[in-house]
């Protein structure tokens, strides 16, 4: 389990333009939930980015201390961004308790993807599909991140969730039968022969096209020749 510590100021829930004063002001609003209870904070902007450039897109359980001293263990459950500015507008942490299950998120980590047989030896292509698994386990037993081994995959193969290997103390939330990745057939091929088929039929076009031309200049001048 790694572990960060970020301190937070109590705050009382307020309005929109409230809000907007505190984001300005370097602070990112946010609400730790606990057993039906929640409580409004607020975090330094600068903090919070040095706690997520630590982590490192692993998963990772934060301590929050307050002004009072008070001490909550939490993750990260929701972060809502600006889609223009991406500026973090809002975070909610969810308490866990220490030796009680809770349910997480955790982001899948591939490895041995440039010794992938079907990429190395059909030309294939990995698609990752799925990029987080939920879980449950205990705040002690939070692995930092899922690793998966795809260097054996040949083209057509795929793993599921029933595919990987048991964790201590860790369950998978997922259906057995979702596909966390797999390995698809080289398309570039198809691709060139279908435009090679689509210049070759346009070719054709082209020629039946100026054959009909020259015949009906033909049969015009033959009708002239008549005429005279």
């Amino acid at each position: 389990m790694q572990k960060y510590t970020l301190n937070v100021k109590t705050r009382i829930p307020s309005n929109k333009g409230a809000l907007k004063q505190l984001r300005k002001a370097g602070e990112i609003p946010g609400n730790i939930y606990s057993k039906g209870n929640a409580k409004s904070i607020s975090v330094s902007t600068i903090a919070f980015r040095n706690v997520n450039k630590e982590i490192g897109g692993g998963a990772g359980l934060i301590e929050l201390k307050d002004e009072n001293g008070d001490l909550a263990l939490t993750h990260v459950k929701g972060v809502q961004v600006n889609p223009i500015s991406r500026v973090i507008e809002h975070i909610d942490f969810h308490e866990v308790a220490r030796g009680e299950t809770f349910d997480s998120k955790i982001p899948v980590v591939l490895t041995g993807v440039n010794d992938c047989l079907g990429v190395k030896n059909d030309g294939g292509m990995l698609d990752h599909k799925t990029l987080e698994l939920e879980i449950r386990c205990r705040p002690s037993k939070l692995p930092e991140n899922i690793t998966v081994d795809v260097s054996g995959l040949n083209v057509g193969d795929a793993i599921h969730v029933d595919d990987l290997g048991a964790i201590e103390d860790v369950e998978f939330l997922n259906t057995g039968i979702q596909v966390i990745v797999s390995c698809q057939p080289p398309t570039v091929a198809a691709a060139t022969d279908e435009a090679g088929s689509t210049e070759a039929s346009e070719e054709t076009a082209e020629g039946d096209a100026s054959s009909e031309a020259s015949e009906s200049a033909e049969g015009k001048d033959g009708e002239d020749s008549a005429e005279s």
